[in-house]
């Protein structure tokens, strides 16, 4: 069975349809006090504030306006580089998979709207599956994802920005980030009116379960292109600081970029994801 997880938007939701979801928009039928306004502004007699109307310099009847909930487009880009494939511990695309169906039941569950698009060097329509809440057509749209087509990066991040809703949406971007720091800016630049939320996955077995002594075999995942070394304490110490490094640096670019990354581990997804919008709620 799908496990599922509580999310919120970072700000409030642009959309005009009632949801789950603080929004920018007010009603009379919201439950957040959002400010006052005249009468002749918003004609229900019901709302009518005495005090506010009577401390009126203009002596006009006041009413009570409220925050709208809306609803939200929650989108999973995920990454089809080469590097992705990696099977260790677990298989990287099958964590996909239970991404997929994780997020998409989340959403399902709150009456939102839910969007996938596979990154690869050029945006590929096949893998790119619109805003809708329809669970059939997410079920038919997950079995195409057992099989996705190898690249060699991400960039046609830099292309979707046509396809993402008009309106702030949640993002969640799953991919290992073995790139370029500095390509960021740019391969966020189309991302930024919306809140990202960075889903990191590295493999305990790409720098953490290395021998201490003998030789170990490494594959550029990108270029297929092995390279042996002669592993010794010293050299697996400075592999796993690298890494560590390697996790400071992305947290820090992507906190210069508005987004908070989460770096997944072994336990379970929909925890760890509670957790997230939990400590960023506080």
């Amino acid at each position: 069975m799908t496990q599922t997880f509580q999310y919120r938007l970072k700000g409030t939701s642009s959309s005009v349809f009632v949801g789950k979801h603080a929004s920018e928009w007010v009603s009379n039928g919201g439950q957040l006090f959002k400010r006052y306004a005249p009468l002749t502004a918003n004609s229900d007699p019901r709302r009518i504030d005495l005090k506010a109307s009577v401390l009126d310099p203009f002596e006009n009847y006041q009413i009570r306006t409220y925050q709208q909930h809306s609803l939200l487009d929650v989108y999973l880009l995920a990454d089809f580089s080469s590097s992705f494939r990696f099977i260790g511990k677990r298989s990287k695309p099958q964590i996909l998979e239970e991404l997929f169906l994780s997020i998409a039941y989340s959403a399902l569950a709150v009456g939102d709207y839910f969007a996938f698009i596979g990154l690869g060097k050029k945006f590929d329509p096949h893998y790119f599956l619109p805003p809708n809440r329809h669970s059939g057509r997410i079920e038919f749209f997950h079995k195409k994802l057992q099989k996705t087509p190898e690249n060699s990066s991400i960039d046609s991040l830099l292309e979707i920005a046509p396809f993402l809703s008009k309106r702030r949406s949640l993002i969640f971007l799953l991919s290992d980030f073995h790139l370029d720091l500095t390509a960021l800016p740019k391969l966020f630049h189309s991302l930024k009116q919306h809140d990202v939320v960075p889903l990191i996955l590295w493999d305990e077995k790409e720098y953490q379960t290395l021998p201490t002594w003998g030789f170990v075999s490494f594959q550029d995942m990108e270029t297929q292109a092995i390279r042996t070394l002669f592993m010794r304490p010293t050299l697996r110490a400075k592999i796993e600081e690298t890494y560590q490094q390697r996790k400071q640096a992305l947290r820090n670019n992507l906190r210069a970029l508005g987004c908070e990354p989460l770096f997944l581990t072994s336990a379970p997804f929909t925890q760890q994801l509670n957790d997230y919008f939990e400590q960023r709620r506080a």
